[in-house]
């Protein structure tokens, strides 16, 4: 892994000059390479984001993101550029068409398409936001598609808590809608991390979800879903933007921790639309943030320091951040923590996490989550 950034928007020349100086600095690319593109939103209206990418001689993708870390840098309003390189490790990259509609058929399409040059280790898919897209759905498609390969990812992020303008990168042009594929083949053993504060932190009153479609809640406890959050005291006028960071704790049956999503938005015919499909018949916590943030991301950074690799991928739910009295505490908690580790990597702020889970027999199994830390680990030394 190579890293480079930049805080230069307006002057696209000097950030463009900038990144390839930093990765000339590092050594020459392998014989593949692939660009992972993190950055603040106004990267991409200023061009900076398609200018960098058509300097560069491999694949690029990625997304809009409210502050990343790198081991020489920490920022808000920030690009970063990640370069992953080897000579036994393939890279094939793809964008589905928009997924406005039609989304379960586009998914299996882009998939397809894309691994139909050689079987993966592992994919990496940057989610769009939007109301009728739920994560669950997107990873169970990979899941069932690729027969439980491993499935990475986040989703894109932006300042406007309505979810609407964050957008990914794919080749230096920037969507709403579609969803950039990268597939990784070849010798590559990926180790994962995750921890989440809620799960240990849920609580507040409990509701049934009597009706539901997809990712939308349209009752719970037999009333229209705005009017049952309505009712325990969550909406307000002044918090109608920061329904996201409410957790959302489902129970989809009387076993084990609940999956945690968050509430994208009111709809206008009283139901809620979330992050993740929700099932009728489960229970539902809605709860107010709190937690050990800091402590969570100290459970990451334990097992990467102890983790066999040359890479990592950490992505932190944004809404972990809002909670903090200062946004940047995590990423510099990181930082610090991994300031002596022996491989780099990048960190940034997620709109939806997709990670594996280790079952009970130490098999990794495809989900997706809110609130929580997740970090891929990438060995190719075995």
């Amino acid at each position: 892994m190579l890293t480079a950034h930049t805080f230069e928007i307006d002057d696209t020349d000097a950030a463009v000059r900038e990144i390839q100086g930093q990765l000339q600095s590092q050594g020459g690319f392998l014989k593949n390479t692939v660009g992972l593109l993190f950055c603040y939103m106004d990267f991409i209206s200023a061009g900076t984001v398609e200018a960098i990418c058509k300097a560069l001689p491999f694949d690029t993708l990625g997304c809009t993101t409210l502050g990343a870390a790198m081991p020489d840098t920490i920022g808000d309003i920030i690009l970063t550029l990640t370069v992953l390189t080897s000579d036994d490790v393939e890279f094939h990259a793809g964008l589905s068409e928009p997924l406005t509609e039609k989304e379960e058929e586009r998914i299996v399409k882009v998939y397809r398409e894309t691994a139909a040059q050689t079987p993966p280790a592992l994919i990496l898919v940057i989610t769009p936001s939007l109301y009728n897209l739920a994560g669950d759905m997107v990873v169970g498609l990979l899941d069932r598609e690729s027969r439980g390969v491993p499935v990475f990812g986040t989703g894109a992020l932006d300042i406007d808590t309505k979810i609407r303008t964050p957008k990914t990168v794919y080749g230096g042009r920037a969507y709403s809608d579609r969803m950039p594929v990268l597939l990784f083949s070849g010798n590559l053993s990926p180790r994962f991390f995750i921890d989440s504060v809620w799960d240990h932190n849920v609580h507040s009153q409990k509701a049934l979800v009597t009706s539901a479609k997809g990712n939308r809640i349209i009752t719970m406890n037999n009333l229209p879903a705005a009017e049952y959050v309505k009712k325990i005291g969550l909406i307000t006028e002044e918090r109608l933007d920061l329904l996201f960071v409410f957790p959302l704790a489902v129970y989809p049956d009387q076993s084990g921790l609940p999956n945690i999503f968050i509430i994208y938005t009111i709809n206008d015919d009283g139901s809620i639309s979330c992050s993740a499909n929700i099932p009728e018949g489960s229970v539902v916590h809605i709860s107010s943030g709190s937690g050990e943030v800091i402590n969570s991301a100290k459970n990451i950074t334990g097992g990467l320091k102890t983790a066999r690799g040359e890479a990592a991928l950490i992505f932190s739910c944004f809404s972990r951040s809002v909670i903090l009295s200062n946004p940047q505490d995590e990423m510099e908690a990181i930082r610090k923590d991994l300031q002596d580790s022996a491989f780099p990597y990048i960190l940034i702020y997620s709109g939806g996490e997709i990670c594996p889970v280790y079952d009970e027999k130490g098999a990794a199994v495809n989900r997706y989550h809110n609130y929580t830390i997740i970090s891929c680990v990438l060995d190719s030394s075995h």
